[in-house]
């Protein structure tokens, strides 16, 4: 009798998920533009077909006019993006199924992934008392990018 009644909720409880139109994957899409505390701006926009297949892009500009736009897909394929950049110190490499493409000088970046690539410096704590996020463009050839390209 036990496992009539708890087979009998099992089955009550997959059928209310079928009925329920919330479980149902739904299209959605948003966007947004902001300026930074350095005088630069972000903005993301993204939209979703409702099965499973997601596209957006994002982009940050600098005080000095340097950019990155990363468009990017999410589908049965998995995740591709491509990063179009004028950022100095940046190079045509693409890995990790990223396309990158560069305007900016390279300074020696393609030559350097050639040979040894450093470990990556300890990072920079937090400033006290300025929350949120705070985007900030670094080229390749400062210290504190090491490892992370």
């Amino acid at each position: 009798m036990k496992v009539f009644i708890v087979l009998s909720a099992l089955i009550a409880v997959a059928v209310s998920q079928l009925a329920d139109p919330l479980a149902q994957p739904t299209p959605y899409s948003f966007s947004y533009n902001s300026n930074t505390e350095d005088g630069g701006s972000s903005g993301h926009q993204e939209s979703g077909d409702g099965s499973g297949r997601v596209s957006g892009s994002y982009t940050v500009t600098d005080l000095e006019g340097h950019s990155r736009v990363v468009d990017y897909v999410a589908d049965e394929l998995g995740f591709r993006a491509t990063v179009r950049t004028n950022e100095p110190g940046t190079a045509n490499l693409n890995s990790a199924d990223v396309t990158m493409e560069s305007s900016g000088d390279d300074n020696g970046i393609a030559a350097a992934y050639a040979g040894n690539i450093p470990a990556p410096v300890a990072p920079v704590a937090p400033v006290a008392g300025r929350a949120g996020v705070r985007y900030v463009l670094v080229p390749v050839t400062d210290p504190r990018a090491r490892g992370y390209y």
